[in-house]
């Protein structure tokens, strides 16, 4: 892989890598900041988890602008760049985008919770997200991985994800199977599971924020 390549391929993940991120952190500092909003028993909590989505999703569509004309500019300027121009496998992004959004909501419902029991957990979250980075395929790539090594990329929440966005923007390929599949069961386990402790914990929260 290239120079400019992996310049690419670490700006896409990065920039992927981040909007999941900021609606972990973002939405996991929701419910302890919702001041009068938690003590009214009407008000359904999970929308404060929901606009840190909302809220990471307008910072992170910017981004997309910009890698594009990055990459528009370094397929005028250098002559041997391998990423791939327009193909029918972009059509694939916005449905990654929103399984993407999917895990991360489901993950902030976690952390939301976790964070009103234990008030030091976005404190740790910031360090989980620090190693979360460097053991995701964002400053390495994907198939650097071989063998039985590669169930590294399914344990990681966001492994598969990211997997298929590098082989879309980079290598202008179809996600294979394992991928997609990999993405869809852990957009299910953290949505289902996040979503039922939050809601099996949320009575809770007024008496102890």
């Amino acid at each position: 892989m290239g120079g400019f390549t992996t310049l690419c391929h670490i700006l896409i993940g990065l920039f992927t890598f981040y909007f999941a991120q900021n609606c972990i952190t973002l939405g996991a500092q929701s419910i302890t900041s919702g001041g009068k909003l938690i003590l009214n028993q009407a008000f359904p909590r999970s929308l404060l988890p929901l606009s840190s989505a909302i809220s990471a999703f307008r910072q992170f569509w910017p981004t997309i602008p910009v890698y594009i004309s990055i990459v528009v500019i370094g397929k005028l300027t250098i002559s041997d760049t391998t990423i791939p121009g327009l193909t029918w496998n972009y059509l694939l992004v916005p449905f990654l985008f929103i399984i993407l959004a999917i895990t991360s909501f489901g993950l902030a419902l976690l952390f939301a919770t976790l964070n009103v029991y234990f008030r030091d957990t976005t404190k740790l979250l910031s360090y989980i997200m620090r190693i979360w980075l460097y053991a995701s395929p964002v400053l390495w790539q994907p198939d650097m991985l071989s063998g039985a090594y590669r169930v590294i990329l399914y344990i990681n929440p966001l492994g598969p994800i990211l997997s298929a966005n590098s082989s879309i923007w980079i290598d202008g390929a179809t996600p294979t199977l394992s991928q997609i599949i990999g993405c869809l069961v852990w957009a299910f386990i953290a949505f289902i599971f996040g979503g039922y402790f939050f809601i099996s914990r949320e009575r809770d929260f007024a008496v102890r924020i």
